[in-house]
């Protein structure tokens, strides 16, 4: 990705893995301003003269969304998409926690509402829905 942006600027010069300093191009720059890095997959610049990151893009042709990766969808049946671990193990715990509180709700005798069963069938479908994209049949 720093390379779509690094190719189209003058007086390029490496200052550390993945760090580069150049030329503004949004501004009459005579020495390097601005310092461009790749940090987590995603690039960072700033002009040391205040440019505005909108324009210093512009300058070179470029807008924000070339610089970042798209971010993963979903389609239902597609194993293609890519997920964060912790935030699907966030959500499929909040979908097995809701079927704990109503299956100890049930067992002390306690009768569930309308909305509460409906809520427990949505978090069965997720959990149904997960395992099958893991390739696990229930």
């Amino acid at each position: 990705m720093i390379e779509k942006l690094t190719t189209r600027l003058d007086g390029v010069k490496r200052t550390g893995p993945g760090r580069f300093i150049a030329k503004c191009p949004a501004h009459p720059d005579k020495s390097p301003s601005l310092t461009v890095a790749e940090k987590e997959g995603r690039v960072i610049f700033h002009c040391f003269t205040g440019c505005d990151p909108a324009d210093v893009l512009a300058a070179v042709g470029l807008t924000f969304s070339d610089l970042y990766p798209e971010r993963p969808t979903f389609a239902k049946g597609s194993r293609t998409a890519a997920f964060n671990p912790y935030d699907v193990l966030k959500c499929l715990a909040r979908e097995s926690g809701i079927i704990t509180l109503a299956a100890a709700q049930i067992s002390t005798g306690h009768a569930l509402h309308a909305a509460d069963v409906d809520r427990v069938r949505l978090a069965n479908e997720r959990l149904r829905a997960a395992a099958q994209l893991m390739g696990i049949w229930l």
